[in-house]
């Protein structure tokens, strides 16, 4: 993808900020509900109403059972995944301070990437590991430090 496919970079920027929102969004309702896996399930339940909108608008066809049943085992890990990052959001978020959740989040997500796109995991096309990224990775390391750079006695505040 090139640089300059800005449409696409844009909406990916501005799905991330909805992520960032999301969170302390879900850990308020979760609070509301009594605990945070019911501020989990209530952002899920509302994910599941607009996928389904979607699927019913865009889509207009229902797979098969059978192409469902016959998916490899991994593609049951995406739901599983998705739930626990709404859930540890939540849960971690408030505690961590978004901004630090958010950093080590981006880290894990570069992390794995790295190794997806390396070794073609889940059909994706391989991408060679290079320097670039690998620096990529430590700069997001720099930025978790950075981030929290309080908890070693180095503030140095807006306030």
């Amino acid at each position: 993808m090139s640089l300059f496919n800005w449409p696409l970079l844009v909406t990916a920027i501005l799905l991330g900020m909805g992520l960032g929102i999301q969170a302390p969004i879900n850990a308020w309702i979760g609070k509301r509900l009594g605990s945070p896996y019911w501020g989990a399930g209530f952002s899920i339940s509302i994910s599941l109403v607009v996928i389904l909108l979607f699927v019913f608008i865009m889509v207009r066809t229902i797979p098969s059972a059978e192409t469902i049943w016959n998916a490899p085992w991994w593609v049951w890990l995406g739901g599983i995944f998705g739930a626990m990052f709404v859930a540890g959001a939540i849960v971690l978020g408030p505690r961590m301070g978004m901004a630090l959740f958010f950093t080590c989040v981006v880290f894990g997500q570069v992390s794995i990437s790295l190794l997806i796109d390396r070794f073609g995991w889940f059909e994706i096309q391989i991408r060679e590991l290079s320097f670039s990224r690998i620096l990529g990775v430590l700069l997001v390391i720099a930025g978790i430090l950075l981030i929290q750079k309080e908890e070693f006695g180095l503030s140095n505040s807006l306030e």
